[in-house]
């Protein structure tokens, strides 16, 4: 993780000579890139400005913000865990103690096999060092309780699990920013923004002066009229808030076919849960569907044995970019435009890493790798 400096080097592409005091830089959302990004910059020694529109159901906080060392169908190790997992904990640990409050929660996770084919493909890999290192050891026996959970019952524990209570993260470094003048509630649109002759050393958005503005739009980005080449898939979600007594000794993650987290007690016997999620690609709004609802309700009454209650019903759209891949990076003709998007369903995972490599690069001059830079990936 990179060190915290107190002034940014001399030969940073933000340094201006033509004040002793630069602008900030802007960024524009204060979704999970946003605010991970306005992070790190903090932490390296510069001033942020986030605007933000403080719409009530975004993406990044409707997202349940979990993270899974093996995942999907193939039941594979989440490409590059190793090098993700280590910088994400010690970035939520960071932003941990400057909050005063831990909002990621370790936990562990069970995997409940769907298919003969899930079998097999387990018991191919279980022994492989990259994939053992994430199993508990010993795996628990029972795997889960037979009362809770309708067969088959079958499947794996994982460690290096847990999640991310976005929402509540989010909230509390808005608040933090906007102690140090650096957050401001502001609807900014694509025509607001003016990008300065002077490069690097400016950009106009709405008025408000900046030595950049790096657009973390979310799904707003499809439509930026200054980044018209990339390739969008985006894919609404929606997920179920969920009351469930007799569920208060079961806290880890489970997931088969789709997850349930645990998330608190409510101090009347039950817990608060959440599970998901839908992926649409024909109904891009963040409007809440009963055919949804139908899905998700037929997957719970298949998993769970014992009684719940829907107590909330949220959706968002996913921002994903061609071939789920994050992008980054600035303008290839307009240096003072960055573009932080794309962290997609493993953000919370791999969003810290991203979001340093994005600071590095504008601060630093530190490279951008070619897989992530916007300027040429079309």
């Amino acid at each position: 993780m990179s060190q915290s400096v107190s002034e940014p080097p001399s030969a940073s592409p933000f340094t201006s000579a033509s004040t002793g005091s630069p602008a900030p830089v802007l960024i524009l959302g204060q979704g999970l890139a946003g605010t991970l990004l306005a992070w790190h910059l903090h932490w390296l020694g510069q001033r942020v400005l986030i605007l933000d529109r403080e719409e009530p159901d975004t993406s990044s906080k409707v997202a349940a913000g979990i993270v899974t060392p093996i995942t999907g169908k193939r039941v594979a190790v989440s490409p590059r865990v190793e090098e993700f997992l280590p910088e994400a904990m010690a970035c939520y640990q960071r932003t941990a103690a400057a909050l005063g409050t831990a909002y990621f929660h370790p936990c562990l996770q069970v995997r409940l096999f769907q298919d003969d084919t899930e079998r097999t493909v387990f018991e191919d890999k279980r022994t492989r060092p990259e994939f053992a290192r994430h199993l508990s050891t010993p795996q628990p026996d029972p795997l889960v309780a037979p009362a809770l959970i309708h067969g088959p019952l079958d499947g794996f524990e994982m460690r290096h699990s847990g999640w991310l209570d976005t929402r509540a993260w989010l909230a509390a470094s808005a608040a933090w920013f906007a102690a140090r003048d650096e957050y401001r509630r502001a609807d900014i649109r694509h025509a607001d923004i003016a990008v300065n002759s002077g490069g690097v050393e400016g950009v106009q958005a709405a008025g408000i002066q900046g030595r950049a503005l790096v657009f973390c739009e979310g799904y707003a980005g499809a439509a930026n009229p200054w980044f018209p080449w990339l390739k969008w898939k985006p894919a609404k979600g929606e997920i179920l808030t969920l009351r469930i007594p007799g569920l208060q000794r079961e806290r880890r993650i489970l997931n088969r076919g789709s997850w349930l987290l645990p998330m608190a007690e409510d101090g009347d016997g039950g817990t608060i849960c959440r599970s998901g999620a839908t992926y649409v690609w024909d109904d891009l709004s963040n409007v809440p569907t009963a055919a949804a609802r139908v899905v998700l309700e037929d997957r719970l009454t298949r998993l769970l044995r014992i009684p719940w209650q829907i107590t909330g019903h949220h959706a968002a759209v996913r921002p994903i970019l061609h071939r789920s891949q994050a992008k980054m990076g600035r303008h290839p003709s307009h240096p003072a435009l960055v573009f932080f998007n794309g962290l997609g369903s493993k953000g919370v995972l791999q969003g810290p890493h991203h979001a340093r490599v994005l600071a590095e690069h504008l601060v630093l001059g530190a490279p951008v790798p070619d897989a992530l830079d916007v300027a040429g990936n079309s």
